[in-house]
C-alpha cells in the first residue's frame, strides 16, 4: 500500500532540493507548481478558462499565457485572484488525484506531495503524514532577500504572506531543517530519510 507524505515549507526553505532528493531515492513526487504550469499550456483546458474569464490581451504573440502581465494583475487584485485560484485549483487537483491513482496502481511504496500551500488548501488531509522544511527565520530571510533580489522591507512582506513559522510547524508530523548551507542537505536528508521515525512511518 502506498504511502502519501506531504512535503511543504516556506519560501527560500530548500523544499525542491528536497524533493529532488526524494526522487533519487526513488520516490513518486507529485509537483504541485510543474501541474499549475501545465495546465496553462497552449489547448490546455486551464488556458482556455484563464482567456475566458480575462480576455485575449492576457496572451503572448505565440499563443501562451503571459505570465507576467497576469501576476501584476493578481499581485494588485485580490478578487481577480480569487477568480484564478476558482479556476485553476479544481484542475489542479483533478490532476494530482489522477498521478496518485497511477502511482498507486503502480505500487509506489512512496508518493509524495510537493505543494507550496500543502496546508492552505487541504492536500494535508490527503496525507498520511506532512513534512515541513524549515529554516531559521533570520536565515530565511537573507536567503529571499538574495535570491529574489528583494529589499529587507519587500522580502519580510513575502514571507508574511504566508501561513506563520510556528503554525506550519506545529502541523507537521515531520521536520527537516535547512538552516545550515546547501551542500550540507544531502547529509541532512540522508539522517531523515534512515531516522527510525521516518522509517517506521514508511514500514507500517
Amino acid at each position: 500500500m502506498s504511502k502519501v507524505l506531504g512535503l511543504t515549507g516556506g519560501i527560500a526553505s530548500g523544499k525542491s532540493a528536497v524533493s529532488t532528493l526524494f526522487k533519487k531515492q526513488g520516490a513518486a513526487v507529485i509537483d504541485a507548481d510543474l501541474i499549475a504550469h501545465q495546465i496553462v499550456e497552449p489547448n490546455q483546458p486551464g488556458l482556455t478558462a484563464i482567456i475566458a474569464a480575462f480576455g485575449s490581451d492576457y496572451l503572448l504573440a505565440d499563443g501562451r499565457l503571459n505570465r507576467q502581465k497576469l501576476g501584476q494583475l493578481v499581485f494588485a487584485d485580490p478578487e481577480a485572484l480569487q477568480k484564478l485560484d476558482q479556476l485553476t485549483h479544481p484542475l489542479i487537483r483533478q490532476e494530482i488525484l489522477r498521478q496518485t491513482v497511477a502511482y498507486r496502481a503502480a505500487d509506489r511504496d512512496l508518493i509524495v506531495y510537493d505543494i507550496p500551500l500543502l496546508f492552505e488548501t487541504g492536500y494535508d488531509q490527503l496525507c498520511d503524514a506532512v513534512l515541513v522544511v524549515d529554516v531559521a527565520p533570520q536565515i530565511q530571510l537573507v536567503r529571499v532577500e538574495q535570491r529574489d533580489h528583494l529589499t529587507e522591507a519587500a522580502a519580510k512582506a513575502r514571507i508574511a504572506s504566508q501561513m506563520s513559522h510556528d503554525e506550519r510547524l506545529a502541523r507537521a508530523d515531520f521536520v527537516l531543517d535547512t538552516s545550515k548551507p546547501i551542500d550540507d542537505l544531502p547529509k541532512t536528508f540522508a539522517a531523515f530519510w534512515y531516522s527510525s521515525a521516518f522509517q517506521k512511518f514508511l514500514a507500517n
